[in-house]
């Protein structure tokens, strides 16, 4: 056997040893395609921020993330399509879109609905925006949009403003988007 191929079995060994580790493989998880700072990343999976820098930290030494600054925040993904390739056995899952809890929106308690099922885009969003004051700090606003837009838009408006964007639901012909009011 060659030196080259034996370097490159050490190089994937390594590669996926370093998925060894639960944490690292919520983390490569949790990012899927979406970029994300620190401190999301550690809330979502409630993990502390110095462990899950250092988790991070290894993982982009090790050419699985990339990061960038923005400010004092730091923002982690994925580095390349083709790790599924790579280590196939920890990509062919990914999380489901849904709060850090993993809380069952079917059945979560909502304060306040709103109908926004007949509006176009920018329309839910506005409605969001104006009825997430009508809802006390931790309580959950629901919206309902007809718009598929909506579902890409509304969890970019709550990273922007400061809410939490728990989840979304497919009902009969409409997105059912959950927001938690954080301040």
């Amino acid at each position: 056997m060659d030196a080259e191929l034996k370097q490159l079995a050490r190089k994937r060994a390594s590669f996926c040893s370093i998925f060894g580790n639960t944490r690292r493989v919520l983390i490569a998880w949790t990012l899927g395609e979406e970029e994300m700072s620190v401190g999301t990343i550690a809330k979502r999976l409630q993990i502390s921020l110095q462990n899950t820098s250092q988790h991070l930290r290894l993982m982009k030494d090790n050419g699985i993330l990339t990061a960038r600054r923005d400010g004092k925040t730091i923002y982690y993904r994925i580095a390349s399509n083709d790790l599924s390739d790579l280590c196939p056995i920890i990509f062919q899952t990914q999380l489901p879109k849904r709060s850090p809890t993993m809380t069952d929106l079917s059945t979560l308690e909502v304060a306040k609905v709103v109908d926004a099922r007949a509006m176009a885009c920018p329309g839910p969003l506005l409605e969001a925006k104006k009825s997430i004051g009508s809802v006390k700090t931790n309580e959950v606003l629901e919206i309902w949009a007809g718009d598929p837009n909506t579902k890409n838009d509304m969890p970019r408006w709550c990273q922007k403003v400061g809410h939490e964007y728990i989840g979304d639901l497919q009902a009969d012909g409409y997105e059912r988007l959950f927001i938690r009011r954080k301040k």
